[in-house]
C-alpha cells in the first residue's frame, strides 16, 4: 500500500463525522463506567435536584421542591427532570445504579450527537477540515468528557444550544415567517431546559436584522414572530407558576438566590443545615435573598466588581486540573473570533455575541465548569478555525515583510 493511499485513508478517517461521534460516545461512557463501578449509588445521587424532583413527580406529587417535597417549586427548569430523568426512574427505579448508568449513557449520547452538529456548523461557516478538527477537539477534551456523570441538563444544553445556533444562522437570509416561527418554538422549548441559553438570542436577532438590511430584507416582522413563538412555548409553564404561587414567576425562580450565594456565601443554601428555605418557603426565601444581595450591591459596589473580574477570569480557565489547556483553548477561541470577524463579519459577530453575552449571568453569580459547557462546542469550532488559519496568517505576514 502506497504512502499516498495510507494518507488518503487517514484523511478520510480524520474527516469522518460518525467515527468522531462514536469515539466521543465510547470515551464518555467508558469514563462514566469507571466511576460508577467504584461509587455507591447513594453517593452518586446525593444532592441531586433533578433526581429529587423526578422521584416526586413519578410518585404523583407533581413538580415538587428538590429541598422540601411538601412545597411546589420553580427552582429548576421543568424539561430535564420531567422528560428525561422521570422516565428513566420509571423504568429502572428511583436513585438506582441502573438509572445512573442509563442517564450517563443518555448524556453521552447527547454529547456524541453534538459532534454531528459541530461538524455541520463547521461546514456551513468554515470548511471540512475546520469542522473535523473542531469535532475532534470536542470529542477529546477530558474535562468535557466527564460531564455525562452530572444528572443535570448540561450535556443536553450543549446539544440544544449548538442546534439552535446552527438553525438560526440561515434566518438572516430569509423573510419566511414559518421558518422564523419554528426556530422561535425551538428556542422556547430550549428555555424550558435551561433559560440561560437564551441570553445571546436577542443580540443574535440584532445581528440578523443588520445582515438582512444589508441584503435588502426587512426582518423586523419575522423577528417579532420568532420572539412571539418563544413566549408561546414557555407560557404554559409560566401559567402553571402563576396558579401555584399566585404571582408571576419566570421559568426559574432562583436567580436572586444564586446572586446571593456567589457574593455572600452558600451557608444558607437549601441543601445546608440552616433550614431557612424549608421554614419560610421558596418565594419568601428568594425574596429575602434578593433584599440581602441588593443591599450588598448598593453598599459594596467595588467589592462586587472585584469579585466579578475574578469570575470573568475563572469562567475561561476552569477547571483547575486542566487550567493550562483551557487557557490555551480560550486564547485560540479569542484569536479565531477576531480572525472570523475580519474574514466574515456576519459569522464573526454571531459567534462573538455568544461568547460575550452568554457568560454575563455567571460573571455576576459564581462559576462552575458545567456552566461554560453549553458554549464549548462553539469554542472548539472557533479554536479549530484559529489553528487552521494560523499557517496562512503567518506566511502572509512573512510574505508582506
Amino acid at each position: 500500500m502506497s504512502i499516498l493511499t495510507r494518507f488518503g485513508e487517514l484523511a478520510f478517517l480524520f474527516r469522518s463525522r460518525f467515527l468522531i461521534a462514536a469515539f466521543a460516545l465510547l470515551l464518555r461512557f467508558g469514563l462514566c463506567d469507571e466511576v460508577l463501578r467504584n461509587m455507591p449509588p447513594e453517593k452518586f445521587w446525593a444532592a441531586s435536584e433533578p433526581g429529587n424532583i423526578a422521584a416526586a413527580f413519578i410518585e404523583g406529587k407533581g413538580f415538587r421542591s428538590p429541598y422540601d417535597v411538601h412545597q411546589p417549586t420553580a427552582w429548576v427548569a421543568p424539561a430535564y427532570p420531567v422528560l428525561i430523568v422521570a422516565p428513566i426512574f420509571r423504568i429502572f427505579g428511583p436513585f438506582s445504579l441502573k438509572s445512573a448508568y442509563a442517564l450517563a449513557f443518555l448524556n453521552a449520547m447527547f454529547a456524541a450527537l453534538t459532534v454531528l452538529v459541530i461538524f455541520r456548523l463547521g461546514e456551513m461557516c468554515f470548511d471540512t477540515t475546520t469542522a473535523a478538527l473542531g469535532a475532534w477537539l470536542w470529542a477529546f477534551f477530558l474535562s468535557g468528557a466527564v460531564m455525562p456523570l452530572l444528572v443535570w441538563d448540561t450535556c443536553l444544553s450543549a446539544l440544544l444550544f449548538t442546534v439552535g445556533f446552527l438553525i438560526s444562522l440561515p434566518l438572516a437570509n430569509s423573510e419566511r415567517l414559518s421558518r422564523w416561527a419554528l426556530v422561535g418554538l425551538f428556542w422556547g422549548a430550549t428555555c424550558l431546559v435551561n433559560p440561560a441559553l437564551l441570553a445571546p438570542v436577542p443580540f443574535l436577532l440584532v445581528v440578523f436584522w443588520v445582515e438582512g438590511k444589508k441584503r435588502g430584507l426587512n426582518l423586523s416582522k419575522p423577528a417579532f414572530v420568532s420572539v412571539l413563538m418563544i413566549a408561546v412555548a414557555i407560557t404554559p409553564w409560566l401559567w402553571r407558576n402563576y396558579r401555584v404561587f399566585h404571582t408571576a414567576v419566570f421559568v426559574r425562580s432562583n436567580f436572586p438566590a444564586e446572586l446571593y450565594y456567589g457574593n455572600l456565601g452558600f451557608e444558607s443554601h437549601p441543601f445546608g443545615q440552616s433550614g431557612e428555605y424549608q421554614r419560610i418557603g421558596e418565594l419568601a426565601y428568594v425574596a429575602e435573598k434578593r433584599a440581602a444581595v441588593t443591599d450588598y450591591l448598593r453598599n459594596h459596589p467595588t467589592e462586587f466588581l472585584s469579585r466579578t473580574l475574578q469570575r470573568v477570569i475563572a469562567f475561561w480557565t476552569v477547571p483547575a486540573v486542566s487550567r493550562t489547556s483551557w487557557i490555551l483553548l480560550s486564547l485560540l477561541t479569542a484569536a479565531g473570533v477576531i480572525r472570523l470577524v475580519y474574514v466574515n463579519r456576519f459569522y464573526g459577530f454571531c459567534f462573538l455575541a455568544v461568547l460575550v453575552f452568554y457568560p454575563l449571568t455567571y460573571y455576576a453569580t459564581y462559576i462552575f465548569p458545567k456552566y461554560r459547557h453549553p458554549i464549548e462546542p462553539l469554542m472548539m469550532l472557533v479554536a479549530a478555525y484559529a489553528i487552521v488559519q494560523m499557517p496562512a496568517v503567518i506566511f502572509r505576514g512573512h510574505s508582506r515583510a
